[in-house]
């Protein structure tokens, strides 16, 4: 499991991307400097169904919420995530 940088319900968008780098480089070995705001999840960063599944419940530990299946999408990216992490009120904008 990814460890949260701090428990935090006012990341910082920086924060968070930092944090979604980090897990996403720990669960699916993508390297980290590859992971931007615009990347897609599917299309750029080559995350399949299981490799995405284990991303959300390691976002959802790391930021202390629930992610519905319903809120992704084949096109989501970093940034898509990172709104969705916002619009649960985790990221301070």
């Amino acid at each position: 499991m990814v460890e949260a940088v701090k428990l935090s319900e006012n990341w910082s968008e920086a924060e968070a991307l930092d944090v979604l780098r980090d897990l996403l480089h720990k669960t699916c070995g993508i390297e980290p400097a590859s992971i931007q705001l615009g990347s897609s999840l599917v299309k750029d960063l080559n995350i399949d169904s299981l490799g995405m599944m284990e991303a959300i419940i390691e976002a959802e530990d790391a930021f202390g919420v629930s992610i519905d299946a319903g809120e992704l999408s084949p096109t989501l990216t970093i940034q898509g995530l990172i709104n969705v992490l916002s619009a649960k009120g985790v990221i301070k904008r």
